[in-house]
């Protein structure tokens, strides 16, 4: 009872916002997802004014670029959802994934006055009082922060990223309102079984979550910073921390070239080509080396500094990667190298990803004709990113799940191939990578692994074989007692729990109906008052009445229950 009045009295508070999101799909297209939101709100609070769809322009685009234009225009939310999605090529085709990675994450920057009170909130003094100098004008503004320069007492040059004003609490509110929505699309099976929107949702305000705390964004940044201390070829910005705090960061401001400028690169002297191998490697060494990665390596994300040094930017998404997960890259890079088809089904079941109806047969199959289409080409000649996307394509088709890191590494890897190429026309990561996937396989098989392996499982099994009678004692002792319980899950029982509910709530209307109907007319053919106000009679048309009404609405509430 109080989840269900805690629900209604949340849509009841974001209703103005439901009725902006339903505009929206229809003027897109999405009709139908609109009018099952709308039947759902049309339940208790009405649905009047709902605006027309706007099909006309919709001709000509696909209906990737409508989710993409939805999205846009739904706000920095829904955008970051989108960018979110288009790091997952196990759950969308390659035509979403391309498109989704076009949203772009530019709004109006907050004025200067509402900033220097961001900035005095956070670090208890005004920016003139911190610092020598601090710029008006910001350099970037994205949905969660925007970017200010500025200069230390001491002469040095920074940058600030200060995190929006209630951008927490709008971005609460939105989230609130998008699991309601993955909820009833859950309801509604709109998506295959296999996809949980529920789940995606939450792993998405996580996500945001993250990415809105900038000490988090700090820590991930500094941690960067150690593991390439030592790499002459990457410079991560210094972070000031009595500058930074949970809704800003303050680091060393970097003086450098986008990467995706190439004509501004050459001009400078700079090789393009070296640039795009160190690129390749910075993200290499972070998969196979620290298993702690940069999710996004766009070029947007990086700054190319003097002697062709990479800058690396904006932390806020890492993923951290299991040994686990380092193996099964390898099962899969060098399957695919060798055209070893078992190889990468054997990877797959090792990392637990495989489902018990999963056909394995057909699955060897489908991954022997993806790879049979690459066998005669030289490795430099093996188009990674087609290859990787074809694997999607048969990871949705056999409702395989890898691990979400595991996914956003992968697709990694084919953001930084991308960016390499448009750097050098001939690169090919494939190159760069199987060095590292081989020097990755003879670790595994190093003496000094496989005793530490070996002295984990004796320490494992000498404790399994010390805790034995005892679990055994415990086991038998709750069966003579009969306290011995076995818990089962069902996964759709919630769905049956309202079922059953609902039901039960209307054949109770069903009997109170049919209690006031024989009551009623008992009481019609009675004559007398009730205390002298009203007649029995009265009394009886008044339950015809009410038993009516209750009917008409019993009825109403049927009909609009089968249309979920």
């Amino acid at each position: 009872m109080t989840g269900l009045y805690s629900s209604t009295r949340r849509t009841i508070t974001h209703l103005r916002r439901y009725r902006h999101i339903m505009a929206v799909l229809m003027k897109y297209g999405f009709e139908e997802v609109a009018g099952i939101l709308a039947r759902r709100l049309k339940i208790g609070l009405g649905s009047k004014g709902l605006p027309t769809t706007a099909s006309q322009s919709l001709a000509q685009t696909s209906l990737a670029q409508r989710i993409r234009m939805a999205m846009e225009e739904l706000g920095p939310t829904f955008i970051k959802l989108g960018q979110l999605l288009s790091t997952r090529p196990d759950l969308l085709p390659v035509e979403y994934i391309e498109e989704l990675e076009h949203l772009q994450d530019q709004v109006t920057p907050e004025k200067i006055e509402v900033i220097r009170l961001q900035i005095q909130h956070q670090l208890k003094a005004s920016p003139e009082e911190l610092f020598a100098s601090f710029s008006p004008n910001s350099i970037a503004a994205a949905s969660i922060a925007q970017v200010h320069r500025a200069c230390t007492k001491d002469g040095q040059e920074v940058v600030l990223k200060i995190r929006r004003p209630h951008i927490v609490k709008t971005m609460h509110t939105e989230l609130e309102i998008l699991e309601d929505l993955a909820g009833l699309v859950k309801k509604r099976r709109l998506f295959p079984e296999t996809i949980n929107p529920v789940k995606m949702v939450q792993e998405f305000s996580q996500a945001v979550a993250k990415e809105a705390d900038l000490a988090n964004e700090r820590r991930n940044q500094q941690r960067f910073i150690r593991n390439f201390a030592d790499d002459p070829t990457v410079h991560v910005p210094r972070v000031f921390t009595e500058y930074s705090s949970e809704g800003l960061l303050t680091m060393e401001y970097i003086d450098g070239i986008k990467p995706n400028q190439i004509d501004k690169l050459k001009e400078a002297g700079l090789d393009t080509k070296e640039i795009a191998r160190r690129g390749a490697d910075f993200v290499l060494k972070q998969v196979f080396e620290f298993g702690f990665f940069h999710t996004d390596p766009h070029p947007g994300n990086f700054l190319v500094m003097a002697d062709n040094v990479l800058a690396p930017l904006d932390f806020g998404q890492v993923g951290r990667l299991t040994q686990r997960d380092r193996m099964l890259l390898q099962y899969l890079v060098l399957a695919i190298v060798n055209g070893d088809a078992d190889k990468i089904v054997n990877g797959l079941e090792r990392a637990e990803v495989l489902e018990d109806e999963t056909d394995t047969v057909e699955l060897t199959r489908d991954l022997e004709e993806l790879l049979s289409s690459y066998a005669n080409l030289p490795i430099k000649d093996i188009p990674f990113r087609e290859a990787l996307s074809r694997v999607f394509d048969i990871i949705r088709l056999h409702h395989i799940a890898p691990p979400r890191d595991f996914t956003l590494m992968l697709k990694c890897l084919m953001t930084i191939e991308s960016f390499a190429m448009a750097l050098d026309s001939e690169f090919q990561i494939i190159e760069n990578l199987k060095p590292y996937a081989r020097r990755f396989s003879m670790e595994e098989v190093s003496p000094t692994r496989l005793f530490r392996q070996m002295r984990t499982v004796a320490r494992g099994a000498g404790s399994l074989a010390t805790r034995l009678p005892e679990d055994a004692s415990a086991i038998l002792t709750k069966f003579r007692r009969g306290k011995f319980k076995v818990h089962i899950h069902h996964e759709h029982l919630e769905e049956l729990e309202q079922t059953l509910d609902n039901s039960s709530n209307r054949i109770s209307f069903s009997v109170i109906i049919a209690a006031l109907l024989v009551g009623s007319s008992l009481l019609v053919a009675q004559d007398g008052t009730v205390l002298g106000l009203i007649t029995l009679e009265a009394l009886g048309i008044v339950g015809y009445l009410t038993a009516t009404a209750i009917g008409i609405w019993l009825v109403i509430s049927i009909i609009r229950s089968r249309k979920y």
